[in-house]
């Protein structure tokens, strides 16, 4: 009996990575709250999220195998978030400009009753990117991204180097997703 996988969050971004792997999964997100624990250390407080997200989708499929996760772009000890308006994207971009922020992802696996949650974080190192920020906020691809940038789209130009999984600043640590992933279920019946 192979168990479903299912992906609990409505981003493109890591359905996309997800069906990279060429394993089989069902989305089925729901649409919670997203409310931050701020007692918690930083990586506890997300790991929370990423486990609010999952767990009613656990619920649902209670024997199955349920992937929430969350990504946030941190800077000067605070959590960027998404942009309100071009305005604020533009004053997040600015604060990017030339300089080192991190991205967190926080990820939730459910393997039936057992829960396992990880934290992997990335290094982003921008460029000057002063003369380009126009041009990036007119193509409207930094709405709905945390820090107001996807490093998959136009805004690849804007990083000078990664230190890190690249796929973990797009929303998903992929490598270290399946690694947890075979390390709890057997292979041979997906395909990959």
């Amino acid at each position: 009996q192979v168990n479903k996988i299912i992906l609990a969050s409505t981003s493109p971004r890591r359905k996309e990575l997800l069906e990279s792997t060429g394993i089989d999964f069902i989305i089925d997100a729901s649409s919670i709250e997203e409310v931050m624990d701020e007692t918690l250390p930083l990586s506890l407080r997300l790991q929370k999220l990423a486990t609010d997200k999952a767990y009613p989708i656990h619920q649902k499929y209670p024997h199955d195998i349920v992937i929430g996760a969350d990504t946030i772009v941190y800077l000067d000890d605070e959590i960027i978030g998404k942009a309100r308006d071009e305005a604020h994207a533009r004053e997040i971009l600015m604060k990017l400009n030339h300089r080192k922020h991190s991205v967190y992802s926080a990820v939730a696996i459910y393997f039936g009753e057992e829960l396992v949650t990880f934290v992997e974080k990335t290094d982003v190192y921008f460029k000057d990117i002063t003369n380009m920020i126009d041009d990036y906020l007119a193509s409207k691809e930094w709405m709905g991204k945390a820090g107001a940038y996807g490093i998959q789209g136009r805004a690849d130009c804007f990083v000078d180097h990664v230190d890190g999984d690249k796929n973990n600043v797009i929303g998903l640590p992929l490598s270290k997703v399946m690694e947890v992933l075979k390390q709890h279920i057997s292979f041979e019946n997906l395909t990959l």
